[in-house]
């Protein structure tokens, strides 16, 4: 196998990688959107494995594109870049992992939006208690009557 087509089989498994963790996004903004906190905490923890998986590659996609000569070109101008008999092939690579890439800011986008606005109420209801238990507290100091005198 050439190193362009070892780069190719690379940017299919970012893609794959991608797709995966927009799926974790998903589960996780509907984990959230239900107040299911331990569905929550375990896409993180498939997020965090991805995440690390992501790195990996970054890693190698880097090394193959310093053994290619082509440090510094990003996928958009990877295909000019390309042997002309993969020209085709890394188009639709390229275009698959853009839209890949596109799809899981989107879903993980809503995820955060979704996490915050539960985070936000959860203030707003501790806010709300800690204000009950101090009216509470002034209520019974109030009513309270001093023995001492």
């Amino acid at each position: 196998m050439t190193q362009w087509q070892d780069y190719l089989k690379l940017l299919r498994g970012l893609s794959k990688t991608l797709q995966e963790l927009a799926q974790v996004e998903r589960e996780k903004n509907a984990a959230a959107s239900t107040g299911n906190l331990r569905g929550v905490e375990e896409c993180m923890k498939r997020e965090q494995v991805l995440s690390l998986s992501l790195r990996g590659c970054d890693q190698k996609r880097d090394k193959l594109l310093a053994q290619l000569g082509l440090t510094g070109v990003g996928l958009r101008d990877l295909e000019r870049h390309s042997p002309e008999e993969h020209r085709l092939e890394t188009k639709a690579v390229a275009e698959e992992l853009r839209q890949q890439y596109e799809i899981f800011q989107t879903a993980s986008k809503l995820a955060r939006h979704t996490l915050e606005a539960n985070l936000r109420a959860i203030e707003r209801t501790q806010a709300v208690q800690a204000g009950d238990r101090a009216e509470a507290e002034e209520l019974r100091r109030a009513h309270q009557t001093d023995f001492k005198a």
